[in-house]
């Protein structure tokens, strides 16, 4: 298949679309009226009725004339707006693909925290473009043209013209069906069987509508691959398959600690290096290949990865990609992700995070958090030593049952994990009162470094859990490090 839009004309779309609008509204309209019929009817004709049948239909047919009232929805800015004067480079590539597809440039341009872009338009052609800030940091310029001469791509077919109109029906359907089911679990027979023909027709809808969105994709890929040349296109589609998911493991493990000790650190910093770790690398690998695997299912809105590598392949290779990171078309990003945060979290509550470089981030968060948890607990851990770290966790029961007594809100299950993480943090606190330093880089663990010697706390105590590090082999390890009579307990942070 070609990648040049094949598939549908707009107006066979649009046609398309319409027909099954009007057919969601007949059933439901038809439907209501049975309903409110057999509620009503029998006793304006004066032969009385069956009350439960007549309270079960005028519920049942009101409930569906609220689920299909149309809603307006408002748009809600999802970022900060970029403008030409504060980031001139990124919004002259916009304005070069805008010019290059012989579209309008889009009236708003809004910089998100996802890996993504998108388009839109709202009310009367007034168009929205999205561009995520990580996606930035895994694409090259030239790959960045094509991301965006894809959305350009979704303009030119009229695609943000049919979506609004293709989401409202949607919503409606599942407005209907979810007025139709019982929230609490206790399900009625008659509520089953009125929302049954609603979730066939919604079936229907999405398996129709989402053919027509995956041939828009193709006919978008078409755009980007000519732009940007099919070769870095598909490796700029590869790329982001592959890592795409990295980022929101990046944003759960790495930046929301840091963020809730109070601190800000450089989110696409961070990304790069993330990314860059071989622990990732080889999880991107490995999300590439199961991509490249996986089927078009009929309910999805985009094609497979495969589809899409081979609906390109016919055109032109173009030039091999020399062209610098997209991330270096961002104008102080520093002061752009200051902006984000502030999106985020509002002005006051962005003023709270104070800014931190990722070189600080495993003594200002995690050293601290550690300090934390061994003033709390740490006499616990009695008068045991580096080197007697394996008796600790070989006793990790007693442990987690002393810190259930002290606080008997900890979950049985967590309360295991909860003592091994006292224990680790009571060789971190040591190990950095008897001077190594402790560093927390993105994708890697928690380590305490002195000169070229390392030692990761948490992870010698989960090896030492799972059986993969030895008693003998630890106490080899300490011995070689001289600091097997270090005291675990280490000392509270001192105050300011």
């Amino acid at each position: 298949m070609a990648a040049s839009g094949s598939g549908p004309s707009l107006k066979g779309r649009f046609a398309a679309a319409i027909a099954l609008t009007i057919g969601f509204y007949t059933l439901a309209l038809a439907m209501a009226a049975a309903l409110l019929g057999v509620a009503i009817l029998p006793w304006a004709l004066g032969g009385g009725g069956n009350l439960w049948l007549s309270i079960t239909g005028l519920v049942l047919g009101v409930s569906i004339l609220v689920a299909i009232f149309p809603r307006r929805a408002n748009f809600e800015p999802p970022g900060v707006r970029l403008t030409d004067s504060e980031q001139p480079r990124l919004m002259a590539l916009i304005g070069d693909e805008a010019r290059a597809g012989d579209e309008q440039p889009p009236d708003e341009v809004y910089a998100t925290f996802e890996v993504n872009a998108a388009v839109l338009e709202i009310g009367r052609g007034r168009r929205v473009m999205i561009v995520g800030l990580p996606l930035l940091h895994l694409v090259t310029e030239r790959g960045l043209r094509g991301v965006i001469a894809h959305e350009f791509g979704h303009y030119a077919g009229g695609d943000t013209r049919l979506g609004p109109w293709i989401h409202r029906t949607r919503m409606a359907i599942v407005r209907t069906v979810s007025h139709l089911s019982d929230q609490d679990g206790d399900e009625s027979w008659s509520k089953a069987a009125v929302r049954q023909p609603f979730i066939w027709y919604g079936k229907a809808f999405l398996r129709i509508t989402n053919a027509i969105s995956r041939r828009e994709e193709f006919a978008a890929d078409g755009f980007a691959a000519r732009r940007a040349g099919r070769d870095v296109h598909v490796a700029t589609l590869r790329r982001i398959h592959a890592y795409a998911p990295a980022f929101d493991a990046y944003w759960a493990n790495e930046v929301v600690p840091v963020l809730s000790a109070g601190r800000r650190p450089p989110v696409g910093e961070g990304f790069t290096a993330f990314i860059h770790s071989e622990t990732v690398e080889r999880a991107a690998v490995e999300q590439l290949d199961r991509a490249l695997r996986e089927a078009t299912d009929p309910y999805d809105s985009h094609p497979s990865l495969a589809e899409r590598v081979a609906a390109v392949q016919d055109m032109p290779a173009g030039e091999p990609d020399d062209s610098s990171p997209a991330a270096a078309l961002v104008r102080d990003p520093t002061a752009l992700e200051a902006a984000q945060a502030a999106f985020l979290f509002g002005e006051d509550g962005v003023a709270e995070l104070r800014p931190i470089n990722w070189d600080a981030v495993g003594g200002e968060v995690y050293l601290e958090r550690a300090r934390g948890l061994v003033s709390a607990h740490g006499e616990l851990l009695g008068t045991a030593t580096a080197g007697g770290l394996d008796g600790l966790v070989e006793d990790l029961g007693r442990l987690a049952g002393q810190l259930q007594q002290r606080e008997p809100e900890l979950p049985v299950d967590h309360a295991r994990d909860y003592a091994a993480a006292l224990i680790a943090d009571g060789l971190l606190a040591a190990l950095d009162d008897a001077g190594w330093s402790v560093e927390a880089p993105p994708a890697e663990p928690v380590t305490c470094r002195r000169g070229d010697d390392r030692v990761a706390p948490h992870v010698v105590v989960a090896e030492l859990r799972d059986g993969s590090l030895s008693a003998e082999a630890w106490h080899q390890r300490v011995a070689a490090l001289g600091v097997g009579e270090l005291a675990l307990r280490g000392q509270p942070a001192a105050t300011v």
